[in-house]
């Protein structure tokens, strides 16, 4: 691959006093878990990584003292022609935007994602012109995500300033955010989840309270309603989330035996409705010395599922 190409070049030297796997692509999911096995397995095919300066397989065993020399390469580049997309616009002000995502929209591309499917990103630069200066052309004005199949608020930057600003108001932890969540059982009526999310260390796409580079999380909870449909426990939840991991509140109600109802990732596929009954309920935060505060309430789809029902007892114990 020819230079230019290259984004990063890193480096690093085996030790089996420091590194627990001697395989080489494990090795290299343990030292940047980040990046996927077939990632990397990518990178060994496209001859990017070498060991002591020669191209190695996926299953060398490495020896101590062994050299790895990583060559990342640039990532991909999307093509963002504006398009019309629908989403919901809820507040429209000077330095930012606040919009309704409905569940099934990407935000923004990755390499994980079809490149021909429009995203959120394609919509807000049919609709907001100045989103175009960004630098970061492919991501611009967006500092928070929600995953494609959960519906809810998000914050936009409508410039690189008021990026930075939300960016560290985020970093700090002043943006408030609640969820709204059916869960398959009946958790105690509150509680708090403090378990570490890292990349899952079988399936890459996947996030795990016991995975590869985890990081703290902590998620707090409180059961709004007690349900059954044919025997099925359920709840209506409201979640508050401390910090951002990826799939945390997914990964957290999974954790503790009450995933997310139809989340067919971290716990099962449901027939009352086609993706993960997760909502971005509220949004709260202050900008430049003013507050603001935005309500969503929850989609049809997991209304109609509230609907099909039946409320019991506040304390499921008394059934």
């Amino acid at each position: 691959m020819e230079q230019n190409m290259i984004q990063k070049t890193e480096q690093f030297v085996y030790n089996p006093l420091i590194h627990e796997t001697k395989r080489l692509d494990q090795l290299l999911t343990t030292q940047y878990p980040e990046y996927s096995r077939s990632y990397f397995q990518r990178l060994l095919d496209e001859k990017l990584i070498t060991v002591n300066g020669s191209h190695k397989k996926a299953s060398y065993q490495l020896k101590p003292g062994d050299l790895v020399v990583v060559n990342f390469p640039n990532p991909p580049s999307y093509d963002v022609t504006p398009q019309k997309v629908a989403f919901e616009l809820i507040d429209i002000q000077p330095e930012f935007i606040v919009i309704y995502k409905p569940a099934g929209l990407i935000v923004h591309p990755s390499n994980t994602t079809d490149s021909t499917t429009p995203t959120l990103v394609h919509g807000l630069l049919y609709e907001f012109n100045e989103l175009k200066e960004f630098k970061d052309t492919e991501r611009p004005g967006i500092v928070h995500r929600l995953d494609k199949d959960t519906s809810g608020l998000l914050l936009i930057a409508r410039n690189e300033r008021s990026c930075a600003s939300f960016a560290k108001l985020f970093a700090d932890r002043k943006i408030h955010k609640t969820y709204q969540a059916i869960v398959v059982g009946h958790p105690q009526k509150t509680g708090s989840i403090d378990f570490e999310i890292g990349r899952d260390p079988v399936n890459r796409h996947k996030m795990s309270h016991r995975g590869i580079g985890s990081r703290s999380a902590l998620t707090h909870y409180k059961v709004l309603s007690y349900f059954e449909h044919q025997k099925q426990p359920l709840a209506l939840v409201e979640v508050t989330i401390v910090t951002g991991r990826t799939h945390q509140i997914r990964v957290h109600m999974a954790a503790i035996g009450h995933p997310v109802l139809g989340d067919a990732t971290y716990g099962k596929a449901s027939s009352l409705i086609a993706r993960q009954a997760l909502h971005a309920h509220t949004l709260q935060f202050e900008y430049n010395s003013k507050a603001y505060s935005y309500k969503k309430e929850m989609p049809v789809d997991m209304m109609e599922v509230i609907e099909k029902l039946t409320l019991i007892p506040t304390d499921p114990s008394a059934l």
